[in-house]
């Protein structure tokens, strides 16, 4: 589909889907530490709620409140 959309692009000029899955899994371990971090710094508790749910279509949703 990328190289359909932009045709000067070539294989190497698409990551494998290994390294875009792991670009991903080191982004979120970077940004779970950063929260832990800022939430050392909070004198009082917290609570957090999630919640998931598809749309009618089939998009994914996640809502955190805290």
């Amino acid at each position: 589909l990328l190289q359909y959309l932009w045709p000067s692009l070539s294989d190497r000029d698409i990551p494998h889907h290994t390294k875009t899955r792991d670009e991903i899994l080191e982004q979120a371990k970077l940004a779970v530490q950063r929260v832990k971090e800022k939430l050392k710094q909070v004198d009082s508790k917290i609570s957090m709620t999630f919640d998931l749910w598809t749309s009618e279509p089939g998009v994914p949703f996640l809502s955190i409140t805290a």
